[in-house]
């Protein structure tokens, strides 16, 4: 057995950025929960609409799921990037391998790495929130909408969302490094290749996918039940709308190749567009990793959209029957409650645009054999490029799809575990779906893929198809 370090393992920082951006957002995220949730205790103790019991146990429920989410949404995408970045190492494991490394060895070499992005991103991410609610607290008091109270900033609880960037960046890569155990020495005297469909087939657990997607449907059914009761039933729609999506991420392989061919056929016969259409089923994992990155912030930014018009047009409607001071008090949760929504979205958007330009761009720098293959038997650079935005594009609306289905089920079952009860509307309601937001997310998601691939499309075709078709 051999000792490796990072050097031996050949780690690129700048694959890690994108790992870093991810960690930083959500220990952001975490720190702006924590310190938002005691400052709203500062004030529901000075009181006003804060201290309606409903309204702090809401706000009490929503800042843990909150939590949850981003939580939960970072490890997906950190897991989803560490794979596509193992893949790109896929060689130079197989080299090690044949030294005689084993691949355990090689998987704690890449959870070191997850530790280390994971302090990095913590630490930076805390010190950001900390300053963005150092700098709201005193803008929120002079609007009227906080009364003038105490409240420290640093507080033992800090320490949490660090920890959890390093918690939560180690264990996904730990899981998303699970492409070196399946590299074989072999592979380092060869071209390795991405699984096939038919490979995949014989890896997935069916048993495993119908289980979460099960599961977690019978749970978000059952929160949204009790949510009729009290908003405490979030706490099991949100673990169950979790375990429900990560059956479809574990089964994506199985759900998306036959949606990306379907989409592909929008982009004609072309000698493009048929060699796009063809790559979902020669190599569907790497489609599906790209696919899945942008699946997961379009579902996070419809959700969190959805939630918020339910909101704003249910509780409008109450507000709208209740005396001049209730009205008031209703109007000023309803634009608390709709400002953190904003954040959230605007979290989700940052989420999709990392997702989606990382594994863009990894996948197609690592593609430079094919692409020089390609280029050596005829192809022309503008085909190329072509076919590289066809598949961004396929993957784009594939995702995009996907995830405005996806998250206007989850937004819609938010809203009403959150507001359905007595205490609040009082009843079940059809969704507000927001269209010009599902419009905008849809074209610049489309913008988004294509400025992606462009930068590094130019990079891989100027390489000449001999010195291409040598790259390691």
């Amino acid at each position: 057995m051999i000792r490796l370090t990072l050097r031996e393992l050949q780690v690129a920082p700048a694959q890690h950025v994108a790992t870093l951006i991810v960690t930083s957002l959500g220990a952001l995220f975490a720190t702006i929960v924590i310190e938002a949730d005691r400052v709203l205790a500062s004030q529901s103790a000075a009181g006003g609409f804060l201290a309606h019991g409903f309204v702090r146990l809401l706000l009490d429920v929503l800042g843990s799921v909150f939590l949850f989410v981003a939580i939960f949404v970072s490890c997906i995408v950190i897991a989803n990037t560490f794979g596509i970045v193992m893949t790109a190492r896929a060689r130079r494991i197989a080299l090690l391998r044949l030294l005689g490394a084993e691949g355990r060895v090689l998987r704690r070499g890449v959870m070191l790495e997850g530790a280390i992005v994971g302090a990095a991103g913590g630490l930076l991410g805390t010190a950001i929130g900390v300053a963005v609610v150092a700098a709201l607290i005193p803008l929120l008091t002079a609007s009227g909408t906080f009364v003038p109270t105490p409240s420290p900033l640093v507080t033992p609880l800090l320490v949490a969302p660090a920890l959890i960037g390093i918690a939560s960046t180690t264990g996904a890569a730990w899981f998303g490094s699970g492409r070196v155990s399946t590299v074989t020495p072999l592979e380092a005297v060869g071209a390795g290749q991405e699984p096939t469909r038919t490979e995949l087939r014989r890896r997935r657990r069916p048993w495993l996918v119908r289980g979460c997607l099960s599961l977690g449907t019978a749970m978000l059914v059952a929160g949204v039940a009790i949510g009729s009761r009290t908003p405490l039933g979030l706490f099991i729609a949100a673990p169950g709308g979790a375990v429900s999506f990560l059956g479809f991420v574990l089964g994506a392989d199985a759900f998306l190749p036959p949606v990306l061919q379907v989409v592909g056929r929008l982009f004609g016969g072309s000698a493009p567009a048929s060699l796009s259409r063809g790559n979902a089923l020669r190599h569907p994992q790497r489609s599906v990793r790209s696919a899945v990155s942008l699946v997961i912030g379009v579902t996070l930014v419809v959700m969190f959209a959805v939630a918020a018009a339910c909101f704003s047009t249910e509780a409008g409607a109450v507000a709208a029957t209740a005396g001049p001071q209730e009205a008031a008090s209703d109007a000023a949760f309803v634009t608390l409650v709709l400002g953190v929504l904003g954040v959230l979205i605007g979290f989700s958007l940052a989420i999709a645009a990392v997702g989606l330009v990382n594994s863009l761009s990894l996948s197609v720098l690592q593609r430079r054999r094919e692409i020089g293959l390609l280029r050596a038997i005829g192809l022309e650079r503008r085909q190329v490029r072509l076919m590289v935005l066809f598949e961004s594009l396929q993957i784009t609306l594939t995702g995009s799809a996907c995830g405005l289905v996806l998250g206007v089920l989850y937004g819609w079952a938010a809203a009403l575990t959150a507001l359905s009860s007595d205490h609040h509307i009082g009843g079940y309601f059809l969704p507000t779906v927001p269209l010009p937001l599902v419009v905008a997310v849809v074209v610049s998601s489309a913008l988004l893929a294509v400025v992606a691939s462009l930068a590094p499309t130019r990079r891989a075709t100027a390489v000449p198809p001999v010195a291409a078709l040598a790259v390691d």
